[in-house]
């Protein structure tokens, strides 16, 4: 038996918002119903969706695995309805835009100003997560547009721009005139995320160049953290342009760039493959490429300008 999209709709709000008292007000849809919507669905598919906790619900292990794919069947739903209704002055519609999370507090707020301003009637959705989770997330057609590293996006990804790396430290602790090598910096006290991150990848490929080792004092993930850490006095990190640009110019932080060699991480626009992009797609994405243009412009990163001109 085919699997209910009302009751799918309903599992995928009770799951995200945690709790059938908020989701009932956000469907208008009382809670004993949604109540009995669960049970059924449960039913069919024999298994329990959701746990009761003091707090709310969460998902179970299965209720996770149906989620993911609700999410995206109901997104792709949303947006074959936006298309058919579409107006050609005023596009209407969900988008997902996912942004790798070094980069996201400085490129997406602007973002979502301007499409707001310029396109209020596009619902625009945007997650932050590591390059690996952008991916899939493409892949799975959950995100629309995804702003990831070339080196894990499909070869048909479009370049955005390129993040010239930085040693960062607490406010003050560089001299004015210091120059720091690729090779000097591997043997700071560094504070990095795990393997699996792109910038921890390419120094460990850095240190098998030159023969040495990574002096890694702290494994942390998450920018905010790191930088928390760092003015803390905990250790320094390496970390691109974008991520530290704000804080050099507020003197929270210092940050020198590498040299010999300058070691730089390209960034690139990813998006499903064999899925026309709806107006609000497009309308964002060009909104998207001007913000960075406009942040290239202001010495956030270096622009690849073939792609910025970009607009349909």
């Amino acid at each position: 038996m085919a699997l209910d999209l009302l009751k799918m709709r309903y599992f995928a709000k009770i799951a995200e918002l945690g709790s059938f008292t908020r989701a009932s007000s956000e469907l208008g849809v009382a809670q004993p119903a949604l109540s009995l919507h669960i049970r059924a669905l449960e039913e069919q598919l024999g298994v329990q969706l959701l746990t009761r906790t003091p707090r709310g619900v969460i998902a179970t292990e299965a209720g996770v695995t149906l989620l993911s794919h609700a999410q995206a069947i109901l997104r792709a739903l949303d947006q074959a309805e936006a298309a058919t209704k579409e107006q050609a002055k005023y596009p209407t519609g969900a988008v997902s835009l996912g942004i790798l999370s070094s980069i996201c507090p400085i490129l997406s707020i602007p973002v979502i100003e301007e499409c707001a301003r310029r396109f209020p009637k596009i619902r625009l959705t945007v997650s932050e997560g590591d390059s690996q989770t952008l991916r899939t997330a493409v892949d799975t057609r959950v995100h629309d547009l995804a702003v990831t590293l070339d080196n894990v996006a499909k070869p048909a990804s479009a370049p955005l721009f390129d993040e010239r790396l930085y040693v960062v430290g607490p406010s003050g602790h560089f001299a004015p005139d210091v120059a720091l090598t690729v090779e000097e910096a591997l043997g700071l006290p560094l504070i990095l995320p795990t393997r699996r991150h792109g910038i921890r990848i390419l120094l460990e490929r850095q240190a098998l160049i030159f023969g040495r080792d990574l002096n890694i004092v702290r494994e942390i993930e998450g920018v905010a953290s790191t930088k928390a850490a760092i003015r803390a006095g905990l250790g320094l990190t390496i970390l691109g342009r974008g991520a530290v640009h704000t804080d050099e110019e507020s003197r929270t932080l210092t940050a020198v760039a590498l040299m010999h060699p300058d070691l730089a991480r390209r960034f690139v626009l990813d998006m499903p493959v064999n899925h026309p992009p709806t107006r609000a797609v497009i309308e964002v994405r060009k909104i998207l490429l001007s913000v960075v243009g406009k942040l290239g412009a202001a010495g956030h990163w270096t622009c690849q300008p073939p792609n910025l001109s970009e607009v349909t």
